[in-house]
């Protein structure tokens, strides 16, 4: 599998978009800059039924990814003519990760340059990002959820820091 980074973004806390980036700088928070960035997170509807709403747990959702192919096919779902890279609030866009979504959690990402992400599973689709796609597209919010399930890509931590640019390359390690 031969596969690359398309685009790189950080998505600020108070900024009502996501920004591209000449290369995403990952610590061990995350995206430096990014209103994910930490290596804590309050709990949300996702752990409902493990913590009460709110209870500080380990950021697992540091980083989104997407792939070209799925955000090509969401868009064609929608009946528009594309869904940029960043739109959804990707941190990166990648091409050439055939079923992205489908990677098993524990799927590590090897970028050239030493950065590695760990892979924590789906990103589900969200109003938010339905949102986002609605003010650049003109579509309704709530179409994108449906519209995105299963190909929304995933969400995952980092496993080791560094910086990553569009045009690097990617090895994908299954677990």
């Amino acid at each position: 599998m031969s596969a690359s980074v398309v685009a790189v973004h950080i998505w600020p806390a108070g900024i009502d978009t996501p920004t591209p980036v000449a290369e995403l700088e990952l610590d061990w928070g995350g995206p430096v800059g990014d209103r994910h960035h930490g290596l804590t997170m309050a709990s949300d509807v996702r752990q409902k039924d493990v913590f009460p709403r709110g209870t500080t747990i380990r950021n697992h959702r540091q980083i989104s990814i997407v792939d070209v192919a799925e955000l090509e096919s969401i868009s064609a779902e929608l009946g528009i003519a594309e869904i940029a890279p960043g739109v959804v609030a990707d941190n990166i866009c990648t091409e050439g990760i055939n079923g992205l979504t489908e990677l098993p959690r524990m799927t590590r990402l090897l970028f050239a340059g030493g950065a590695v992400v760990m892979l924590g599973g789906e990103n589900f689709p969200c109003t938010i990002a339905g949102a986002l796609v609605g003010a650049r597209y003109g579509t309704a919010a709530e179409r994108f959820p449906k519209s995105a399930m299963g190909r929304r890509g995933v969400t995952g931590w980092v496993e080791h820091p560094g910086l990553i640019h569009a045009g690097a390359s990617i090895e994908v390690r299954l677990p």
